[in-house]
């Protein structure tokens, strides 16, 4: 992921990378001689000897509140390549931060870029689906048991690593705040000590009249139907695919007529999120993904925690979403 964002952040023709920084410094070297060899470092604060005006971070969400701090009081913007933040409470000082030092902070939910998702956005608001009455999300990942995700201590956990994507913050854009009614988890595959909590979970959301559940997971047997938001209106219904890896598509379903709409030739969504952040740092900002919006986020996971380990053993409670 970090040389994804790379790669568009140097095409736009506006960056210079001047430094990499990685746990080991072998891995910083490698990522650095793919974009003309700057300094590597294995530790990141030492990336305060090259001067940046901006970092990225891509790292697991347990080094990542400490670094995005450090950058801010560095006087770096920053662009993330995750969520925000690993609680509610590190978001908020990291918003406090950035607020004082006048930067630009920028969360990582490049979904919110995608033309895939915009289109969504238009057609619900068009009200070409009519009425909202029920909403359905599934989102099934494989993840390796091996890698950070897995790790609670490293990745935060899975609602705040994979639900906040997949699709938490994409639905907030579209519907606003949630009330989190309901959540239920468990974890069977990889269930050894260390690994997630949540290993899978499913969640009931309220997006004002609009209930809608959220399954999320990191085990997945097969491919059909384990990725899409599915929003069932009085005059359609829509499918939205937005694909791991490409574009995605969106499905309208009238009666027995569907209509597809793919995005193969649209925009990539990194590079346009890349061009907005540096349009941010530059004084012309339309981010979608602000720290003062991504709180939002972070405290609907802190909901589905709340409510998928309450107190006392009982495996299905309900919680609202506070401020």
């Amino acid at each position: 992921m970090a040389r994804r964002r790379l790669d568009v952040l140097v095409a736009t023709g506006g960056v210079r990378l001047c430094g990499v920084a990685a746990r080991r410094h072998d891995t910083a070297a490698r990522l650095a001689g793919l974009f003309g060899g700057a300094p590597a470092f294995d530790d990141y604060r030492r990336l305060a000897e090259v001067h940046p005006e901006a970092v990225l971070i891509e790292v697991p969400h347990n080094v990542q509140d400490g670094a995005t701090l450090w950058a801010i009081d560095q006087g770096c913007h920053v662009l993330l390549g995750g969520p925000l933040a690993t609680s509610l409470a590190t978001g908020r000082r990291i918003d406090e931060a950035a607020r004082m030092r006048g930067l630009v902070v920028e969360a990582g939910f490049e979904a919110r870029y995608a033309s895939v998702w915009e289109e969504a956005r238009r057609i619900i608001e068009d009200g070409r689906l009519g009425v909202l009455t029920a909403g359905q999300a599934i989102a099934l990942w494989p993840a390796d048991p091996a890698g950070w995700y897995y790790d609670e201590a490293a990745s935060g956990g899975m609602p705040l690593t994979h639900m906040s994507y997949c699709f938490v913050n994409p639905l907030r854009w579209l519907f606003g705040e949630p009330r989190v009614l309901a959540a239920s988890a468990h974890r069977r595959v990889g269930a050894e000590a260390g690994h997630v909590v949540e290993e899978t979970c499913v969640t009931l959301l309220r997006f004002g009249d609009l209930p809608l559940s959220l399954t999320a997971s990191y085990v997945r047997a097969a491919e059909q139907g384990s990725w899409q938001v599915r929003l069932f209106g009085d005059r359609a219904v829509l499918d939205v695919c937005p694909g791991e890896d490409g574009p995605g598509h969106l499905a309208i379903h009238r009666g027995t007529a569907m209509e597809r709409i793919d995005f193969m030739a649209g925009p990539d969504a990194f590079e346009g999120q890349a061009r907005r952040f540096l349009a941010a740092v530059g004084g012309d900002d339309h981010l979608r993904n602000r720290p003062e919006d991504c709180l939002g986020d972070l405290r609907t996971v802190e909901a589905i925690r709340d409510a998928a380990r309450p107190a006392g053993g009982d495996r299905f409670a309900a919680r609202m979403v506070g401020r």
